[in-house]
């Protein structure tokens, strides 16, 4: 199994251009991205690397700069065609916002409302993009990549604008900067062979954008709909702080929002265009290898998952049986259970203690306090070793039992018939469930 990890630190949040400034600096494939706009047939553009400074932070930043222009980063709101005055010769194409160059007409004064007034003449077809990355040199996995990531965005687009996915034509996305962002965010992944991906909660900022097709709010929708099922916060500061892209970006890597133990060797920072003195507009990216196994639990199964507890003296046992119980496993607990307890002043009750996915941990907490007398509960982080396990079949005179088959460290096998298949089997037989149960472990042992 691959142990390598890379950990997202999002505080920031994350765009393309700081995505790929970091990953690159880690996986060592800046010169290979240096390439990308010839090998895409971009004619009259470059990439380049620098190194600047975020709040005292030093960082990698990545620039597409295409003849006398610099492509600032990251893109506007997907299909928006949007940019902003720059009051220098040099044009940056690019919505005002924490990772993008400030400009004259930047903001209001409250940094609540963008203000865009030009327009960007870059318009490509998902179709005219997919050609760019077939017609290249790139080997077939970052080409499938890249592919599948243009198709997503696409994807979110005609849902976006409800029509159909061969109608989609991107604006800013279909620009060089965006092109280039993709395709390289797509090298990068590819070059860092990760096992897994961790990161924190993802923030997103707040206010709204004005954009071709009107007043946006933040997050764009573009965004919103690639985060859902994430978990996001707003900051303290307004503006954009992920982009569309940046979402993309998470939405390949698929992140797990939780801790894990690991032994970090190396890090980068990815700078946005804009220096913000409040908060560091740098994206971390730590790459690093899961702590090794003891010999005493190689090969045990592991896990990351939420305890949910709650002490419960003025609820009946009727309320609390297996029908609330079911509720929660049905809401997506992996385990609950009820113990018996003393309170303060000798006071009978119950504790309920649910076992939760990070993801599902909320949810199931808010199902708790909806439905039971408690006014709060505990939520800690838990990790969980488990056997390795697999469904098995057992043929018993009473037919096919399901079971479910363990391997102990040892390397020893065990088998535990299913209750509910036992159950099933004995009413049919019409014998009892425990002659099932021990016909199924005969079974089992013979096996």
């Amino acid at each position: 199994m691959n142990s390598r990890v890379l950990h997202l630190d999002l505080q920031s949040g994350i765009s393309g251009d700081m995505f790929v400034a970091a990953a690159a600096a880690l996986a060592g494939c800046e010169p290979e991205i240096e390439k990308l706009p010839a090998q895409l047939g971009l004619a009259e553009v470059r990439v380049a690397f620098s190194e600047v400074t975020r709040a005292t932070l030093r960082c990698r930043k990545f620039d597409v700069i295409e003849s006398s222009r610099t492509v600032a980063q990251p893109e506007p709101h997907l299909g928006a065609t949007v940019s902003a005055p720059c009051p220098d010769p040099v044009r940056t194409l690019s919505r005002p916002g924490p990772h993008s160059v400030p400009t004259q007409a930047a903001h209001s004064p409250d940094m609540d409302h963008w203000q865009i007034d030009d327009a960007h003449p870059a318009h490509r077809s998902l179709s005219e993009i997919l050609r760019l990355i077939d017609a290249s040199p790139l080997e077939a996995a970052v080409k499938d990549r890249a592919r599948r990531m243009f198709r997503r965005l696409g994807e979110i687009e005609a849902d976006a604008h409800g029509i159909p996915l061969e109608q989609v034509h991107f604006h800013e996305v279909g620009a060089v900067d965006s092109i280039l962002d993709l395709v390289a965010s797509a090298l990068c992944i590819e070059r860092l062979q990760l096992g897994e991906v961790f990161a924190t909660p993802v923030c997103v900022g707040f206010g709204s954008v004005r954009a071709a097709h009107g007043s946006l709010p933040v997050p764009a929708p573009a965004t919103e709909k690639l985060l859902r099922g994430v978990p996001t916060f707003a900051g303290e500061l307004s503006g954009e702080w992920t982009t569309p892209t940046g979402a993309l970006i998470l939405d390949e890597l698929k992140p797990h929002f939780s801790d894990a133990v690991v032994m970090f060797s190396a890090s980068a920072f990815g700078a946005g265009n804009k220096d913000t003195p409040a908060r560091p507009n740098a994206l971390r990216l730590r790459l690093g290898e899961r702590a090794p196994a003891s010999a005493a639990t190689a090969g045990l199964l592991r896990d990351e998952l939420v305890a949910i507890a709650c002490n419960l003296d003025n609820t009946t046992g009727e309320l609390l049986g297996s029908d609330f119980l079911e509720q929660v496993l049905a809401a997506g607990a992996r385990d609950a259970v009820l113990h018996p307890i003393v309170m303060k002043k000798g006071r009978p009750a119950h504790q309920l203690e649910v076992l939760a996915p990070p993801e599902r941990a909320e949810a199931i907490a808010a199902l708790l306090l909806a439905h039971t007398s408690s006014i709060g509960v505990r939520m800690t982080p838990v990790s969980r070793l488990m056997l390795p396990r697999e469904a098995v079949s057992l043929a018993t005179a009473f037919g096919e039992i399901a079971a479910k088959r363990v391997r102990l460290p040892d390397g020893s096998m065990r088998t535990t018939p299913e209750y509910e298949s036992c159950r099933a089997a004995a009413a049919k037989a019409g014998v009892p469930m425990q002659t099932v149960y021990q016909a199924a472990l005969a079974a089992a042992h013979a096996r």
